[in-house]
């Protein structure tokens, strides 16, 4: 979302416009779950602070100073809680997963069907390595990438508050983290080829 729209719906949010608070949540709520995630909270506590991340944004909107930077507001407190929840944990959580979820059409015929879920199964199967091999990769890329990953996209403003790093370590560091998860996934995905071939 772009810093003025931004800006406008924070403005409007804070008279009472519930559409707006409504859309903030929208371009948002992507974003505050990922950082939370990215932490390796389990889905619980990823919940707890999504929760009381939103709860003190809607505390502070009529004192947000930089109403057009919200998104990296919201990322530096999911951030903060994130910590809060492992500190008083006091252990480490477990990683985090993904879900793949398929329905068949009602007007789908039986070898419809039976392809599509062959292709989920497939699809399933490499997703499933694609999180071995995140998990396989440093502390900091899997934060990194689970960050920059979320849906919608965060700015690299956003992404950098997250992850409390400077906006130019987010590029390179990315790259070469996106390289070391290919050169993990290769032999999986090569591996699906050929199985796709065997059929």
């Amino acid at each position: 979302m772009e810093p003025l729209e931004t800006a406008a719906l924070v403005a409007r949010a804070r008279s009472g416009d519930a559409s707006a608070w409504e859309a903030l949540v929208g371009a948002y709520a992507g974003l505050v779950w990922s950082v939370a995630r990215a932490h390796r909270l389990g889905t619980a506590d990823a919940e707890d602070v999504c929760q009381t991340t939103w709860e003190k944004f809607a505390r502070s909107l009529g004192t947000l100073t930089d109403p057009d930077r919200a998104g990296a507001w919201l990322s530096t407190t999911a951030r903060r809680e994130s910590l809060r929840v492992l500190a008083a944990r006091n252990r480490t959580p477990p990683a985090g997963d993904m879900a793949w979820i398929g329905a068949a059409r009602e007007d789908e015929s039986p070898e419809e069907i039976v392809v599509a879920a062959d292709e989920r199964l497939r699809r399933d199967e490499l997703a499933g390595r694609l999180w071995e091999g995140l998990n396989q990769l440093g502390d900091g890329c899997q934060r990194l990438l689970r960050v920059m990953m979320a849906e919608p996209a965060p700015s690299y403003a956003e992404a950098a508050a997250a992850l409390d790093v400077p906006i130019g370590y987010l590029g390179p560091t990315r790259h070469r983290c996106l390289e070391k998860l290919r050169r993990l996934m290769r032999p999986a995905v090569s591996g699906t080829v050929e199985h796709g071939h065997d059929r």
